[in-house]
């Protein structure tokens, strides 16, 4: 079984506990309903196919009203449910919390790279490991219009700050990844200055991630990088405390890509609930 959907069961088991009691006690066993999942704010779709997953492995009848990654106006319907009542309200919670996170990620996502695009940016919106739920917050970065980044240790190297400390310099990091990774993986560097940051193309890094910079710092990086010829060799990631408010300010610095932790640890979820339609 995949990681996610065991994650989404044990949710489900964590919330039930020892079994519904006020669901048990007011409704009939076999009471039957149609219902809908409703989003009362305009968004991007995420986490539909995850939660109809959900209803249909509990014997629920899960219809998808909009796709992944589309487009929707306030007061849609996102799933429309037919089934037991006792059953939609056990699974109702952990649904709710699946969509109203995910749709809500992909939504500031969709936002986020809006403004770029309005900046002229080629920049990628890039998520990052500050995941509650991995699989599936990345999947919604990637729904909204942005970039997984690494979705696991295994992807990629990424060398940080703390790697570098026990490795040695910048050149001596890199030296070591690339001997052990040889071409079969992207080699990336975090550095905290101007200087580190051309070192770090000289070595022959991927992607050169400059960390916690100010404007200041990554023009100064960008410029000589240009000066040494080396800027199209590299691809410049800007992270540190970006968020939709401050972006527009980073948009404009001619980097190759923008991660956003703020995008699955701090983005507002969208308001999504159940609405019984008939029994």
């Amino acid at each position: 079984m995949e990681m996610w959907k065991a994650v989404l069961l044990e949710m489900v088991a964590d919330d039930v506990g020892n079994g519904d009691v006020t669901s048990n006690s007011t409704i009939p066993k076999d009471a039957q309903i149609s219902a809908e999942i409703l989003a009362h704010r305009p968004g991007t779709a995420a986490g539909i196919s995850e939660a109809c997953w959900l209803f249909e492995k509990f014997g629920i009848s899960a219809t998808p009203k909009v796709r992944d990654g589309s487009r929707f106006s306030a007061n849609t319907p996102l799933i429309s449910l037919r089934g037991n009542a006792r059953k939609i309200f056990a699974i109702e919670r952990t649904a709710l919390n699946i969509l109203g996170r995910l749709c809500g990620i992909a939504t500031a996502t969709a936002y986020s790279v809006a403004i770029l695009h309005r900046a002229h940016s080629t920049a990628k919106i890039a998520a990052t490991r500050k995941t509650l739920l991995p699989h599936l917050d990345k999947k919604a970065v990637v729904l909204g219009g942005g970039w997984s980044h690494r979705w696991g240790l295994d992807d990629m190297v990424l060398i940080k700050s703390s790697h570098l400390r026990l490795a040695g310099s910048v050149k001596e990091a890199v030296a070591a990844a690339r001997k052990s990774v040889g071409r079969r993986m992207k080699i990336e560097i975090e550095v905290s200055t101007p200087a580190q940051a051309l070192e770090a193309a000289r070595c022959g890094a991927d992607i050169v991630m400059l960390d916690n910079f100010t404007p200041r710092k990554i023009d100064a990086s960008v410029r000589l990088l240009k000066s040494a010829g080396l800027r199209k060799k590299v691809k410049l990631e800007l992270s540190g405390g970006i968020t939709p408010a401050n972006l527009p300010k980073f948009a404009k610095l001619g980097a190759d890509i923008i991660s956003m932790g703020w995008l699955t640890h701090s983005t507002p979820w969208l308001d999504v609930s159940l609405r019984i339609l008939r029994k």
